[in-house]
């Protein structure tokens, strides 16, 4: 007898789907199609928060989840529902750098060691965006009160990592932005997506709408000219104008209110001066 033949295949190893006994039984395999979905059907959102906050405009590329990353998250939560990771490209890092305190570094420049100012961006970014994200997946809840979990001695052990690729307009480099995500948040995802719809739908619809995504929209300048001259414009030639010193704030074409743009430590902003409309 020569005993039990074994399986020969030509699938690599790295191919192989490895089980996980806690994972048997429960949702865990369906995580990162969600998660993929929920990017794709709001694409905007990450976005809308730098074109806002830091004036850089992102085009979002593609949603990818992993069990695992090499590099660990250069900022971790502690939040009601667990642990939080957050790590971002340092080019797309030092971008908002540049955008929020000005400057810029010079091409041929090698890279500088991590400043605080830029520890503390990326601590202010990690709140933000994580804050963002669990809205989408959480159906409008956020995750709470996030602080910053720092323990040498408790390594903490993540069950996925999201990343979302992103395009620049500005530099036209691509970066990307790491969720990293722990048992206990993950466990809080499957009990969710485990229940049925009737009690999902108990959720109040107003406060799911007051946390959609909506584009203001405000004229600082105008120009009346013939269209003669419209036409004869050419690359590099310069037209006069004055900053209106009454903005009119549009969403899809119908006025909200009007304000006033003044410049406070390098960054544009906008002042309201009448009280938004009711609908």
């Amino acid at each position: 007898m020569t005993g039990n033949a074994k399986v020969q295949h030509d699938v690599p190893l790295e191919s192989l789907t490895r089980l996980k006994p806690l994972k048997l039984g429960r949702h865990y395999h369906k995580i990162p199609q969600f998660i993929k979905e929920l990017a794709a059907k709001h694409p905007r959102i990450v976005s809308d928060y730098f074109l806002g906050n830091y004036r850089i405009n992102l085009e979002f590329n593609k949603a990818e989840v992993h069990e695992g990353r090499e590099q660990e998250a250069e900022c971790i939560y502690h939040s009601a529902f667990g642990r939080v990771g957050f790590a971002i490209d340092r080019c797309l890092l030092t971008e908002v750098l540049e955008c929020y305190y000005g400057g810029s570094r010079l091409p041929n420049q090698s890279e500088p060691p991590i400043s605080v100012s830029e520890q503390r961006m990326r601590t202010r970014l990690g709140r933000d965006i994580a804050q963002l994200f669990a809205r989408s997946i959480l159906g409008g809840a956020t995750l709470g009160e996030l602080t910053c979990y720092e323990n040498a001695y408790d390594e903490t052990q993540w069950e996925y990592v999201a990343e979302f690729q992103y395009t620049s307009h500005i530099s036209n480099k691509q970066s990307s932005i790491f969720i990293y995500l722990d048992t206990h948040l993950v466990d809080e995802l499957t009990s969710r997506m485990a229940k049925p719809v009737a009690n999902q739908a108990v959720v109040n619809p107003l406060e799911q709408i007051k946390h959609l995504p909506v584009r203001l929209n405000c004229v600082v300048a105008a120009l009346q000219m013939p269209l003669s001259e419209v036409l004869g414009l050419r690359l590099g030639d310069i037209v006069t104008v004055r900053l209106q010193e009454r903005c009119d704030v549009m969403i899809n074409q119908q006025k909200l209110f009007r304000g006033t743009i003044f410049e406070d430590g390098g960054s544009l902003l906008l002042t309201s001066l009448e009280s938004v409309k009711k609908p």
